[in-house]
């Protein structure tokens, strides 16, 4: 029952807490903020039933994850993406470039798990039901191994062509 309530919750509340950790670790971390928050209170083994409990939980939970992103992304400014120029029009040399980069950080820096999610989930548009169901585990966990393996890739990247 509980874990209904906070998929209502978090439903219900999406904008704000969207919002919420917009406002405190940028627009670029939001949505992994909220998910982090969301997996975390998935896996808490004492969610209350009472609705605006699990309310003020939720916002608090999704406050101090974002806190704690924003104070990373101080800590480690290159983890962003901000810094990263579009591309407007090319030939297709530089597109294909970025390719190859982010293949090679996938295979080099993913363990085989993440790179199945990765797969799973961006590629092949498996639901987070059926990834789990497949590798025989939580959908919580698989957010979070996606976000993490996501996390990955966009700081590799980020370092290498910071560095050039």
């Amino acid at each position: 029952m509980a874990n209904n309530s906070l998929i209502s919750i978090f439903s219900n509340l999406r904008q704000r807490l969207r919002l919420t950790a917009g406002n405190i670790a940028g627009q670029e971390l939001a949505d992994d903020a909220l998910q982090d928050a969301f997996c975390k209170l998935w896996t808490h083994p004492k969610i209350p039933d009472d609705e605006q409990q699990l309310e003020k939980i939720a916002m608090t939970t999704v406050k101090n994850i974002s806190i704690d992103y924003q104070r990373q992304s101080s800590r480690h400014p290159s983890a962003q993406l901000s810094g990263i120029e579009r591309i407007e029009a090319d030939d297709g040399k530089e597109t294909e470039e970025r390719f190859k980069q982010i293949k090679q950080i996938i295979e080099s820096q993913l363990n085989e798990t993440q790179r199945r999610v990765l797969w799973m989930r961006d590629y092949e548009d498996y639901s987070f039901a059926d990834i789990a169901e497949e590798l025989g585990t939580s959908e919580a966990n698989v957010r979070k191994i996606l976000s993490r393996a996501r996390k990955t890739v966009r700081e590799v990247y980020v370092t290498l062509n910071t560095n050039h």
